[in-house]
């Protein structure tokens, strides 16, 4: 798989070229940028003019095999930094979203984005009984209460919750944190105690604890703070055109919590993603029906939907009745739906290698 491209165009050496052959390894060093793509590198003790991927940065040293050498022109192609080569082709998607994200490719970064997915969504589902006794009573009170009821959410409040939630679970820790030193002293004081509130804050304040003591880098507390930095990771939308984004978010149903898996695709709106130009694929589990996924694809005013579950028998019926209320609450929100479908859960796999990550290249999609 392709990490990284480097184009060096010119001032190469002839011999040098006549040397090199497709598949042959090299140490590459960043020793300038000059431009966002543009830069020197140093290949074999030669200083080259390169055209470089955004995410290279000055000072890197990196291997790479030759996919081409001719007509004065050299394409090296950057090695994938994973544990074992088996992973190259698990990985590729995630690798090319990493580069997307302008993260360097280091293997804690990839572990950390290959392994979230593959995760129980529900990992703050069985919170209480995993850190037992290493939190507050109530603190974990309070946690429950900063996760949204499933039946509260409204039209009205519902964005409103979910944003809430994800603060306080504190998903944008670090931003938040960057933004309080530019604030005068009272302001910031008042947000380093607000931060003091989140669950990530508990959480780093009860590793840190345990440090020196009886700490397990594998315990219950460390992995949970894998969990929520590979949260964190997904979260953001990345650095090119199309933004994407993965998300497991904690609800209670009648006071039970139940995991909910989302994932967005949608053509930038400036810093944001845009709402009009998306696909939101949900899966979630109830009561009645187990699992059930919804894939919608939104398109200017127009939603088409599917409807994914292992109860086919019943969908429709229930679909019918909801209906006339659902297309009414999507009329106000200004999205006219014109498709609606069914399917089987488990035979929707682009469904759920969507939810896994391994997204499609644009948004506009054709089933």
């Amino acid at each position: 798989m392709e990490v990284g491209r480097i184009l060096a165009p010119g001032s190469i050496d002839s011999n040098l070229l006549k040397q090199l052959r497709p598949g042959d390894r090299l140490l590459v060093e960043v020793i300038q940028k000059t431009g966002e793509r543009e830069g020197t590198i140093r290949v074999n003790g030669q200083d080259v003019f390169a055209l470089l991927e955004t995410s290279t940065e000055l000072g890197e040293k990196f291997w790479v095999k030759v996919a081409n050498a001719n007509q004065g022109n050299l394409l090296l192609v950057r090695e994938p930094i994973v544990e074992k080569q088996g992973d190259i082709h698990e990985l590729s998607q995630q690798l090319q979203q990493i580069r997307e994200r302008g993260f360097p490719i280091h293997p804690e970064i990839i572990a950390l984005l290959r392994e979230f997915p593959k995760e129980n969504p529900g990992f703050l589902s069985s919170l209480s009984e995993i850190i037992q006794g290493k939190m507050t009573d109530e603190f974990l009170a309070n946690l429950r209460k900063s996760i949204p009821e499933w039946a509260n959410l409204s039209e009205e409040n519902g964005a409103e919750e979910l944003v809430e939630c994800l603060r306080k679970l504190g998903l944008n820790y670090e931003q938040r944190i960057q933004q309080m030193l530019k604030l005068e002293s009272h302001a910031r004081e008042t947000e380093k105690n607000s931060l003091k509130d989140t669950f990530k804050f508990a959480l780093l304040e009860a590793i840190q604890k345990q440090a020196g003591r009886d700490h397990d880098s594998k315990g219950p507390l460390a992995q949970l703070l894998q969990k929520l930095t590979g949260q964190q990771l997904w979260f953001k939308t990345g650095t090119l055109d199309n933004a994407y984004m993965l998300l497991h978010l904690p609800l209670l149903n009648q006071g039970q919590p139940i995991p909910v898996q989302i994932a967005i695709e949608s053509a930038r709106k400036g810093s944001k993603m845009d709402a009009h130009h998306c696909r939101v694929a949900i899966q979630i589990e109830t009561l009645e029906f187990g699992e059930i996924g919804i894939d919608a694809f939104f398109d200017q005013d127009s939603l088409a939907l599917r409807v994914l579950t292992r109860e086919q028998q019943v969908l429709p019926e229930l679909i019918e009745e909801v209906m006339d209320e659902t297309r009414a609450k999507f009329s106000k929100l200004g999205f006219n739906i014109v498709n609606v479908e069914t399917g089987n859960l488990d035979k929707a796999i682009e469904f759920q290698n969507f939810l896994k990550g391994l997204r499609r290249s644009g948004v506009d999609i054709k089933r």
